[in-house]
Protein backbone atom coordinates (compact mmCIF):
# COMPACT_ATOMS: atom_id res chain seq x y z
CA UNK A 1 0.00 0.00 0.00
CA UNK A 2 1.33 3.44 -0.95
CA UNK A 3 1.86 5.86 1.92
CA UNK A 4 0.14 9.21 1.61
CA UNK A 5 1.02 12.49 3.20
CA UNK A 6 -1.37 14.62 5.21
CA UNK A 7 -2.21 17.74 3.22
CA UNK A 8 -2.37 20.81 5.45
CA UNK A 9 -2.98 24.45 4.53
CA UNK A 10 -1.13 26.91 6.73
CA UNK A 11 -2.84 30.28 7.18
CA UNK A 12 -0.30 32.35 9.13
CA UNK A 13 -2.31 35.56 8.67
CA UNK A 14 -5.68 33.97 9.33
CA UNK A 15 -8.25 35.86 7.27
CA UNK A 16 -6.32 39.15 7.08
CA UNK A 17 -5.82 40.38 3.52
CA UNK A 18 -4.63 43.53 1.76
CA UNK A 19 -7.63 43.52 -0.60
CA UNK A 20 -11.36 43.71 0.04
CA UNK A 21 -12.82 41.57 -2.74
CA UNK A 22 -16.62 41.43 -2.67
CA UNK A 23 -16.67 37.71 -3.51
CA UNK A 24 -14.25 36.63 -0.77
CA UNK A 25 -15.80 34.29 1.78
CA UNK A 26 -13.28 35.44 4.39
CA UNK A 27 -15.01 38.81 4.70
CA UNK A 28 -17.72 37.01 6.67
CA UNK A 29 -15.08 35.83 9.17
CA UNK A 30 -14.14 39.37 10.24
CA UNK A 31 -16.89 39.54 12.84
CA UNK A 32 -15.62 36.33 14.46
CA UNK A 33 -12.23 37.93 15.16
CA UNK A 34 -12.84 41.60 16.03
CA UNK A 35 -9.19 42.24 17.00
CA UNK A 36 -7.73 40.43 14.00
CA UNK A 37 -6.18 43.53 12.45
CA UNK A 38 -3.92 43.92 15.50
CA UNK A 39 -3.19 40.31 16.48
CA UNK A 40 -3.25 38.15 13.40
CA UNK A 41 0.27 36.85 12.82
CA UNK A 42 1.49 33.36 13.57
CA UNK A 43 4.26 33.59 16.16
CA UNK A 44 7.81 32.35 15.60
CA UNK A 45 7.28 29.78 18.35
CA UNK A 46 4.14 28.42 16.69
CA UNK A 47 5.90 28.33 13.32
CA UNK A 48 8.83 26.37 14.73
CA UNK A 49 6.59 23.85 16.49
CA UNK A 50 4.36 23.42 13.47
CA UNK A 51 7.22 22.86 11.01
CA UNK A 52 8.95 20.36 13.31
CA UNK A 53 5.78 18.42 14.11
CA UNK A 54 4.39 18.46 10.56
CA UNK A 55 7.60 16.99 9.14
CA UNK A 56 7.95 14.42 11.93
CA UNK A 57 4.35 13.26 11.49
CA UNK A 58 4.76 12.51 7.77
CA UNK A 59 5.75 8.92 7.00
CA UNK A 60 6.57 9.83 3.40
CA UNK A 61 9.61 10.98 1.44
CA UNK A 62 8.09 14.35 0.45
CA UNK A 63 6.42 16.79 2.85
CA UNK A 64 4.20 19.54 1.46
CA UNK A 65 3.60 22.92 3.08
CA UNK A 66 0.70 24.84 1.47
CA UNK A 67 0.78 28.51 2.53
CA UNK A 68 -2.48 30.43 2.19
CA UNK A 69 -4.44 33.20 3.86
CA UNK A 70 -6.04 35.76 3.90
CA UNK A 71 -2.89 37.01 2.25
CA UNK A 72 0.26 35.11 3.30
CA UNK A 73 2.70 37.73 1.98
CA UNK A 74 1.57 40.03 4.82
CA UNK A 75 3.76 37.89 7.09
CA UNK A 76 6.82 39.35 5.36
CA UNK A 77 9.92 37.77 3.88
CA UNK A 78 11.70 37.17 7.22
CA UNK A 79 8.85 34.84 8.29
CA UNK A 80 9.21 32.67 5.18
CA UNK A 81 13.00 32.68 5.33
CA UNK A 82 12.63 31.37 8.87
CA UNK A 83 10.10 28.76 7.69
CA UNK A 84 12.50 27.49 5.01
CA UNK A 85 15.39 27.42 7.51
CA UNK A 86 13.25 25.38 9.92
CA UNK A 87 12.20 23.03 7.14
CA UNK A 88 15.84 22.43 6.23
CA UNK A 89 16.72 21.91 9.89
CA UNK A 90 14.01 19.30 10.51
CA UNK A 91 13.79 17.67 7.05
CA UNK A 92 15.75 14.60 8.17
CA UNK A 93 16.32 13.51 4.57
CA UNK A 94 12.77 14.23 3.40
CA UNK A 95 12.12 16.44 0.38
CA UNK A 96 10.25 19.62 1.27
CA UNK A 97 7.77 21.25 -1.12
CA UNK A 98 6.20 24.67 -0.54
CA UNK A 99 3.11 25.89 -2.35
CA UNK A 100 1.92 29.47 -2.03
CA UNK A 101 -1.49 30.99 -2.80
CA UNK A 102 -1.33 34.78 -3.06
CA UNK A 103 -3.09 37.67 -4.76
CA UNK A 104 0.38 38.75 -5.93
CA UNK A 105 0.05 42.42 -4.95
CA UNK A 106 3.18 42.41 -2.77
CA UNK A 107 5.32 40.18 -5.01
CA UNK A 108 8.51 41.94 -6.06
CA UNK A 109 11.95 40.68 -7.14
CA UNK A 110 12.91 39.70 -3.60
CA UNK A 111 9.70 37.71 -3.13
CA UNK A 112 10.15 36.08 -6.54
CA UNK A 113 13.63 34.97 -5.53
CA UNK A 114 12.47 33.25 -2.34
CA UNK A 115 9.44 31.71 -4.06
CA UNK A 116 11.64 30.30 -6.78
CA UNK A 117 14.00 28.75 -4.23
CA UNK A 118 11.32 27.38 -1.92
Amino acid sequence: MQRKSCQVMIKPTGSVCNLDCKYCFYLEKEMLYPDRKNHYKMTEETLALFVQQHIAAQDVDEVIFAWQGGEPTLMGLPFYRQAVALQQRYANGKAIVNTFQTNGILIDDEWAEILQGA
